[in-house]
């Protein structure tokens, strides 16, 4: 049963009536399962919540509200349902043993509640009929799937889970009864890559417009692979022969149906030395957080916002700006640009290397503040403040290795901020500090 974090609304929910910790157990006597029955039901204009608070006692509480208006609750995480296949790429399996970390780094999820929710890639392995009626009941829409591959041997044998059902009929289910599905490919060399690739990405653009996006992600391995078979990554020729590949495809379903569908991750280009695409390219950016249109969202949104930068600062400021590898050379022209632009501002790039998870993990989603400490006091740069990427932290700034930004702080001696995804906002706020 959901319960409480926090109350955001207290127009709908005056301020003492639900506090943290309070347990809804029903919505206009409908028991609740989870947090999105508790959003489900709570879409009337009129509402009866039985809630329970945490010494046991059972309270009633009426609500009215406009129709379909959220009730500003903010919920504890529900149980999360763990994931049956076995993929060597499987980050979870791919960790240090005797560190600790970040308690969700060890989760395999694959919860379909959490790719409705949050848009986490589900492989729909660990499926019951009642799942699938719910879904249907409640209209769940839209769903991700990690697809890999539709050709089912070569799947089985990526998930290695010989008994998974066949994708394309699973998603077809879907698709009958009003279900999306955003899929992802995760090209691994040798497993399912060449001709099933290429079948694979046809017989998904084939159920176009139930299925709205195919994402085209290169594999990611760290050096924490003990007991793990070798995978090798996608070398610069097969990243160019599979750019080659989809955009063939994304062009021909554009002048067919006016988007692209099929989208390489922005690492892809990366890996291939070729250019980001311009923002026509992503539609509407509907895989952003799968990496797909992240460098040129930056980019083109400091083009829009540029002007709002002040042409000078009243005394000197130095900024570290931690960035990953692979995004270095887009931060490092950025801070060219606002460099020349703002008279005694001076941002500094820092392009930190993954020595925690290995030198081929080059995406800053998967920084650690260990490795930025030791490298920013490593560089020497005098800076007066750190700036660390926003998607290295957790929604209560945690870092992967537990570190916080007090702590990191404290160790690099400087204060330490958290960036935006805007560039010219992480500026702005840095300079109202």
């Amino acid at each position: 049963m959901p319960i409480v974090r926090h109350i955001h609304h207290h127009d709908i929910i005056p301020e003492g009536n639900l506090r943290p910790g309070d347990e809804i157990v029903a919505i206009n006597g409908q028991p609740l399962r989870d947090v999105i029955d508790a959003k489900f039901f709570a879409a009337e204009e009129e509402l009866e919540l039985q809630v329970r608070h945490p010494d046991g006692r059972l309270r009633r509480l009426h609500i009215i509200k406009d129709i379909d208006a959220d009730l500003g609750i903010e919920y504890e995480p529900d149980p999360i349902r763990i994931c049956k296949a076995n993929c060597d790429f499987c980050f979870v399996k791919q960790q240090p043993r005797q560190r600790r970390m970040r308690r969700t780094l060890h989760i395999k999820d694959d919860d379909y509640r959490l790719s409705f929710l949050h848009g986490n890639f589900v492989t729909l392995t660990n499926m019951s009929e009642e799942d699938y009626a719910r879904i249907f009941e409640q209209r769940l829409s839209p769903l991700y799937v990690s697809v890999h591959s539709t050709d089912d041997a070569v799947r089985r044998e990526f998930l290695r889970k010989p008994d998974a059902e066949p994708i394309v009929p699973l998603l077809k289910r879907l698709h009958t009864q009003g279900i999306d599905t955003h899929t992802q490919i995760v090209v691994t060399p040798s497993l399912n890559d060449g001709a099933p690739l290429w079948r694979s990405f046809d017989d998904l653009l084939a159920l176009y417009p139930r299925v709205p996006s195919v994402g085209v992600v290169p594999i990611g391995l760290t050096k924490h692979r003990e007991k793990l078979p070798t995978l090798p990554l996608v070398t610069q020729p097969q990243a160019v022969e599979i750019l080659r590949e989809i955009g063939k495809r994304h062009d021909a379903m554009r002048r067919q149906h006016g988007v692209g569908v099929i989208y390489a991750a922005d690492e892809m280009y990366l890996i291939a030395d070729e250019e980001i695409p311009s923002a026509d390219y992503y539609d509407d950016y509907c895989q952003l957080e799968n990496g797909l249109g992240l460098i040129r969202q930056l980019l083109d949104g400091f083009e829009e916002r540029e002007s709002e930068l002040p042409r000078k600062i009243p005394q000197r400021r130095r900024l570290c700006l931690a960035t990953a590898t692979s995004a270095g050379p887009y931060i490092e022209q950025l801070c060219r640009r606002v460099n020349k632009r703002v008279t005694n501002l001076e941002l500094i790039p820092l392009r930190v290397r993954n020595d925690f998870w290995g030198h081929t993990v080059t995406v800053s989603g998967l920084l650690t503040g260990t490795d930025i400490a030791a490298q920013f006091r490593e560089s020497g740069s005098g800076a007066d403040a750190l700036i660390v990427p926003p998607d290295c932290l957790n929604t209560d700034d945690l870092f992967l290795d537990d570190e916080t930004i007090p702590s990191l702080s404290e160790q690099v001696g400087v204060p330490v901020l958290r960036s935006e995804y805007d560039f010219v906002q992480t500026i702005l706020n840095s300079l109202s500090t």
